[in-house]
This record gives C-alpha cells, sequence and structure tokens, in this order.
C-alpha cells in the first residue's frame, strides 16, 4: 500500500483508512506492506503484523506525496516485487503506468485534490491529469463514496467499483482526556479535521461566535501545508474556542463520545471518516449539505447549506435548542453506520476485490 503518510495513523482520514484496512487483512492470509513516510512515523518494522518501510521524500506540500510514492515504485519495481500494488488516492496514481512494472496496480480514490483551494493552478491541473491516468490504467479502480463512483462513470465511462471508508464500535466511559482541555462531558461541540479551507474550520468558528451559548467549540485537527490558514483560526482562539491540535487514540474517542453536538461544514470530502466516526459514536450531528455527506447521513442528522454561514449559525441554534430530537437522531445515525459502514464487512469486500484482479488474465 502506497500513496499515503503510512501507519500507525496519527492524523489523515486515508491514513485510518490504511491501518485498518491493512491490518485486518494479515488475519486473512493476505502478506501486507505499508510504505510510509519517514517523517510522519516512528523507526517500526513492523506493526500489528504488517510490514512497515520507510522511506525519506522532500518536506515541501508539492513535492512530499509524489517524490515518495517515486520511491516506493522504484522500490516495488527493483527490490521486492508483490502481486499487487494498491495506491491510495487518485494523486499519486499519476505513476500507475510506472507501478505496473512491479505488478497489478488497484487505485481507491478518495476525493478529488483538485477541488481544493490549497493547491495553484499547475498542481490542479497534475491531479486531473492524475486522475485520467488512474481511470485508464489500473487494473483494479475503487471509490469510498457512490457520488465518485458515478462521477467516474458519467465523466470516462469507466465502472469503478464503490468500497466506502469505515468504522468500528467503540464503548467509551472515562473523560480525563477532555478534562485536560478545559472540556467537561456534554460541555462542547466538536469539529475534527485537518485545518484545511476546504473543511470549514473557520465557518463553524464564525457561526458558533454568533451564538450565545455556555457550550465551547472544540476544534481537533492541525495543518495540512496551511500554516497562514491556521494562524488565521488562532486569532480567534479564547476561553470559548479551542483550538486542540491533532487528536487522536483514547483522546479522539473521548472528544468524540462527550460532545455535544459534532459539526461538519467541509465543501469538499470523499466519504468522511470524522462524520462516520462520530456517527459510531451516537454523536448528534450538524453537516454541510455535500453529496457525500448526505450519501452517509441524510435523515439522521442536520444538514445546512454549503458554505453558507447564516444558515449554519441557524441550524445549529435550532440543534442546540432540541437536544431531546438530536439525541434521537444520534441514536439512528449509530445504528446506520455500524449496519452499512463497519469495518468487517469492508475488509471483507476489499479481499475479494483483490483476489478477483489477481484472477484476471
Amino acid at each position: 500500500m502506497i500513496g499515503h503518510r503510512g501507519i500507525p495513523a496519527t492524523y489523515g482520514g486515508v491514513e485510518r483508512h490504511v491501518e485498518e484496512l491493512a491490518t485486518r487483512l494479515v488475519p486473512k492470509g493476505f502478506e501486507v506492506l505499508v510504505f510510509c513516510r519517514s517523517g510522519y512515523t516512528p523507526p517500526m518494522k513492523d506493526y500489528r503484523g504488517v510490514r512497515l518501510v520507510r522511506l525519506p521524500t522532500i518536506n515541501e506540500k508539492h513535492l512530499e506525496m509524489i517524490v515518495h510514492t517515486l520511491l516506493c515504485v522504484l522500490y516495488l519495481v527493483f527490490v521486492r516485487r508483490v502481486d499487487l500494488i494498491h495506491i491510495h488516492s487518485t494523486d499519486p496514481a499519476l505513476l500507475t503506468p510506472l507501478a505496473k512494472l512491479g505488478g497489478k496496480v488497484i487505485v481507491t480514490s478518495h476525493g478529488q485534490a483538485y477541488r481544493r483551494q490549497k493547491w495553484g493552478r499547475f498542481a490542479k491541473a497534475m491531479s486531473r491529469w492524475a486522475e485520467r491516468t488512474f481511470v485508464r490504467w489500473a487494473d483494479g479502480a475503487i471509490s469510498v463514496s457512490q457520488t465518485l463512483r458515478d462521477y467516474y462513470k458519467r465523466t470516462y465511462g469507466r465502472t469503478v467499483t464503490y468500497i466506502p471508508n469505515g468504522v468500528t464500535a467503540v464503548e467509551v466511559f472515562a473523560s480525563d482526556e477532555i478534562e485536560k482541555f478545559g472540556l467537561s462531558p456534554n460541555g462542547y461541540v466538536l469539529y475534527v479535521g485537518r485545518l484545511v479551507p476546504t473543511k470549514g474550520a473557520h465557518m463553524a468558528i464564525e457561526a458558533f461566535h454568533q451564538t450565545e451559548t455556555d457550550l465551547k467549540l472544540a476544534i481537533a485537527g492541525g495543518s495540512s501545508h496551511t500554516s497562514n490558514y491556521v494562524s488565521r483560526l488562532k486569532r480567534h482562539e479564547n476561553d470559548r474556542v479551542r483550538l486542540l491540535g491533532y487528536q487522536y487514540g483514547a483522546t479522539l474517542q473521548q472528544l468524540y463520545r462527550h460532545c455535544r453536538l459534532f459539526v461538519l461544514p467541509s465543501a469538499i470530502e470523499g466519504l468522511p471518516i470524522t462524520l462516520l466516526e462520530a456517527m459510531s459514536f451516537g454523536c448528534p450531528i450538524l453537516f454541510s449539505d455535500i453529496p457525500e455527506n448526505l450519501e452517509a447521513a441524510r435523515g439522521v442528522g442536520v444538514s445546512f447549506r454549503s458554505g453558507d454561514v447564516a444558515d449554519l449559525k441557524e441550524k445549529l441554534r435550532y440543534c442546540l435548542d432540541h437536544p431531546d430530537e438530536l439525541e434521537e437522531m444520534g441514536k439512528r445515525a449509530r445504528e446506520r453506520v455500524l449496519k452499512d459502514y463497519h469495518w468487517d464487512d469492508i475488509v471483507q469486500r476489499h479481499a475479494e476485490f483483490y483476489r478477483s484482479v489477481l484472477a484476471q488474465g
């Protein structure tokens, strides 16, 4: 598995996807190699039965991914041959033709990077080229949302297999980790995600500042080569708005478990793992009405018009004023996500897809 930062995942939805998938494939009889960027992961050779290969890269937003992916592909062509190379995300799939020299190639589309504001004209053009490359050259193609699957069929005529992101149910009772941030159970609204403009943390802060409430707003996330944007967010930090940085593990689980409301104002998604995770904890959810969010959460939460801060403020007020209704929605959200997005089923679907690609002539 290449194209991502590595595991164990400390931030990033793609990385959490890779960690869950890779570690669950091992008991099914697969030998799994996960390639990691040396600056992201600690010096480990094995993680829960998965072999880790750490390679360097250039820590610059335009070069980090493609340089690391190139080194991974060269390793797989000249050092260690494998049966199947799984590229995660479409941008590193620019190297699919070269990767095919090392084995059959599957690409999973986790979204469309060229829609993100942080990239310039040239980077967006390369991202579109990568999308066309993966659609044409990959031996097998996966999308994490039905919205993406339908887009590839409509635009390129390529049949892409839909296998979503997943979650695992976790029971959490402790609150000691969130108390370190000055938060108390049921006393805060939660945002989780990378701090990039398209994720909309600034909208959550703006709407929250205009809402009278004793609750706090907790922002769990950090920069993704977006330090200027993060600096702007920090100007709004005060006793009511807390920027917590990247959180994972027990701390992140407690943040989900004890929030009054989870808010996701994103303008662009593939299929957001953070939304699925919030649903798995039974969190009441407030989310932008983009197709990918609606696909997962329609009818089990409250949506607002994407990009509309005034509507977000209005819906935020509604959620805080109707706790009983939102609690019932949270229960239905948990039932849905555990039925339709459970990792055990998703890993089995991947295993079957791998075998079908390997069986091709």
